[in-house]
């Protein structure tokens, strides 16, 4: 769990997978693939970090770490609203 909200990557940031290892299989091969973060969930927490594809679906969650741990921020969101209260539906990049 992140230890403050500093380390929360905001809603609509650009990453990009770095590196897999042998620990996450299903990711193998989807080095260099990028998403936006989508607007956490009140239910999932702030360490539920989902990731959303270019046709808008959300796709698959990772925690905050292995954010940090393998991905790069290709660009860093100035969203404030982290759960998208009254925010538009994050549509296809």
């Amino acid at each position: 769990m992140p230890d403050s909200l500093l380390e929360i990557i905001p809603p609509l940031s650009l990453v990009q997978i770095l590196k897999v290892t042998a620990n996450e299989p299903d990711w193998e091969g989807h080095e260099g693939r990028i998403f936006r973060i989508g607007y956490y969930r009140e239910n999932d927490g702030l360490d539920c970090v989902w990731l959303v594809e270019d046709d808008g679906d959300y796709g698959e969650t990772v925690d905050q770490e292995m954010i940090r741990t393998h991905f790069k921020v290709l660009q860093l969101s100035d969203e404030t609203d982290l759960f998208g209260v009254d925010r538009p539906v994050i549509g296809p990049r």
